[in-house]
């Protein structure tokens, strides 16, 4: 019985045959290939086929990243990248689940956020800068690939959908506390959100950096602050 066909146009071979949003990935492009069935242990494999695979889509990006080169910089071969992943798709997907940032993001919202609206904007925009600061070059080359690649767009979607949709919880909140004018909290969120996905992208893009004299943190401040002056409900004077 002929195995699955992978992604890259090729059928795994037979049994036994021979972050940032980069993960790190050191001691696994040294390692020999493990064939399946020798004791390790499947969560292990599971991880390093993980690292190993933020690491490639980083610097070659989906297309060029093969399962074969994959697998072996996993130190596995392509039958176990099959047995855990199924197709090269399904294993993008669990890269970006893994290291996208969304569960810290969670955790954030429902246990770090105080309330307070202007630092708890602040503490969210030095999140997405520090995770998209880091993935610059690999959200370049993902979001050029799914230009060519149709298969790509809804997962490369799902995480701006996402990330908007847990910020527009909690500006549903502030709204419901009227600290913030009553908007639409998803355009709200995009509009946050777009600020430093465009500020990454320019910087990966453009030769001359923006406010090159400025410290990040004070470029996220007057992001937030540009933000918060048109979001904020405006108080009349006595």
């Amino acid at each position: 019985m002929t195995g699955p066909m992978s992604p890259d146009g090729q059928r795994p071979p037979a049994s036994g045959a021979p972050s940032s949003w980069s993960a790190a990935a050191s001691g696994i492009a040294g390692a020999r290939l493990v064939e399946p069935g020798q004791g390790q242990p499947a969560d292990l494999t599971r991880q390093r086929l993980l690292r190993a695979a933020a690491e490639l889509f980083a610097a070659k990006g989906y297309t060029r990243a093969t399962t074969r080169t994959l697998a072996a910089a996993a130190g596995v071969n392509e039958v176990t990248l099959f047995r855990h992943f199924g197709t090269k798709l399904n294993l993008l997907v669990a890269v970006i689940e893994q290291f996208s940032g969304l569960s810290d993001l969670a955790a954030m919202l429902d246990d770090t956020l105080t309330g307070d609206y202007r630092q708890d904007m602040l503490r969210l925009g030095r999140y997405f800068q520090e995770i998209m600061a880091a993935r610059r070059t690999s959200l370049r080359l993902i979001l050029c690939e799914a230009e060519q690649v149709p298969e790509l767009r809804p997962v490369v979607g799902r995480m701006p959908l996402q990330l908007r949709q847990m910020l527009a919880g909690y500006l549903r909140r502030q709204m419901a506390a009227r600290r913030v004018r009553p908007l639409d909290p998803e355009v709200m969120a995009q509009a946050f959100f777009g600020i430093f996905f465009s500020y990454n992208m320019s910087e990966a893009l453009v030769p001359e950096p923006l406010a090159g004299g400025l410290s990040a943190e004070s470029v996220v401040e007057q992001f937030v602050d540009l933000f918060l002056n048109g979001t904020l409900v405006q108080t009349l004077e006595p």
